[in-house]
């Protein structure tokens, strides 16, 4: 992503390996990681392309170990992995992944 691009996030996001289930469209489920995280997004390492505008669940395991479940949509697919944008997600799980990731880019 260019620079100017990534000035127009919402927010920053952290570069971050936490393990993540992505349950693909048609329920299989693969285990990868994340290569950044956002408290609006994130982008897996995921060697196949996901449709944009997909909805797929992303099950996360932060460092502080307790489990993060979220609905997400492919916003755009990239050489390295698919970048899923979160939808519907509760206020109290943003502000937990807002938290993660302002301590991780603080690391």
């Amino acid at each position: 992503m260019s620079g100017h691009s990534a000035e127009l996030r919402r927010y920053p996001r952290a570069r971050a390996s936490w393990r993540v289930a992505v349950e693909m469209p048609g329920g299989r489920t693969v285990n990868r990681e994340t290569i950044d995280v956002g408290p609006h997004g994130v982008k897996v390492k995921l060697d196949e392309s996901v449709g944009a505008g997909s909805r797929v669940r992303l099950r996360f395991q932060p460092p502080d170990r307790k489990p993060l479940d979220v609905e997400s949509i492919v916003w755009r697919n990239d050489s390295d992995g698919p970048v899923f944008v979160f939808v519907n997600m509760p206020d109290e799980d943003f502000e937990r992944l807002k938290s993660l990731v302002d301590e991780h880019r603080g690391s």
